[in-house]
């Protein structure tokens, strides 16, 4: 027997190994019962209530970590990529103005301003409607919307200020004193307190135009009453009154109980 004779018959003794197998396709009669039996199946068992899982899971957490969960799910809200971007943002404020500007008194008032704009800038970004989809998961969630806004404006002010407070000894030097850091605070607690409180209650677009038009006014007057530098007349009691004015603005929040908002 040659080669070609032995792998022939090699080949047709394979061949009867194989057994082609071809799946049943089901009948209309077997459909019908398999969805009787999970018709059964869901009758039996009884629905699960999502919400209250969530409910009980959260009301077994300590005081301390719903605090730290609420902050980190509207930390995450915003982005890290962000927060990063908005600290680069304010040091090349910082170091154009500290480096193009001789006279620090001049350069602090300028440096005030771009910052509190910032600040305006990222209140109306950490605010912003994103989508329908996200509205409904911040409606549905355990934590009710004026404590989310609430936590979510606390890490934009303390962000802000963390940075914003050391930042100022760039520009006017050797010359920082406490006055000097209490002229950069109010002005960023002031506006990030107006943006906030005015998303609040009038909601993102109207909010932050408002805002916005209280920035450029004092931008544009000759006599500034909140971008004061120590020096000026009545330094510290505009920077009382100013103060007062956002502890103010901040407690009308308490009012949501009371009044029915609309939240866009």
């Amino acid at each position: 027997m040659d080669e070609n004779q032995e792998l022939t018959k090699l080949e047709k003794e394979w061949k009867t190994h194989f057994a082609r197998f071809t799946a049943p396709e089901p009948t209309r009669e077997m459909t019908l019962d398999l969805i009787q039996k999970m018709k059964k199946i869901e009758e039996n068992q009884s629905p699960v209530d999502l919400r209250l899982e969530l409910e009980t899971t959260q009301n077994s957490l300590s005081t301390r970590d719903k605090i730290v969960n609420i902050f980190l799910s509207q930390w995450n809200f915003y982005g890290t990529t962000s927060w990063l971007l908005t600290g680069l943002v304010m040091i090349a404020i910082t170091f154009t103005i500290s480096v193009n500007t001789a006279d620090p008194l001049f350069g602090f008032t300028n440096w005030i301003k771009w910052i509190t704009l910032l600040v305006i800038a990222v209140i109306g970004y950490s605010f912003r409607p994103k989508n329908e989809g996200n509205e409904i998961i911040e409606t549905l969630s355990y934590y009710p919307i004026i404590q989310q806004m609430f936590t979510r404006f606390m890490i934009v002010m303390g962000f802000q200020l963390v940075l914003a407070l050391p930042l100022c000894f760039f520009i006017v030097g050797r010359e920082s004193t406490i006055l000097y850091l209490v002229s950069s605070f109010i002005p960023v607690f002031f506006f990030g307190v107006v943006g906030f409180v005015a998303t609040f209650w009038l909601g993102q677009k109207i909010g932050l135009s408002l805002t916005l038009f209280i920035w450029f006014s004092q931008v544009l007057l000759k006599k500034e009453l909140l971008f004061q530098v120590p020096g000026d007349d009545y330094f510290l009691v505009m920077n009382m009154i100013i103060f007062g004015l956002s502890i103010l603005l901040l407690s009308t929040i308490l009012l949501k109980n009371r009044f029915s908002v609309n939240l866009k």
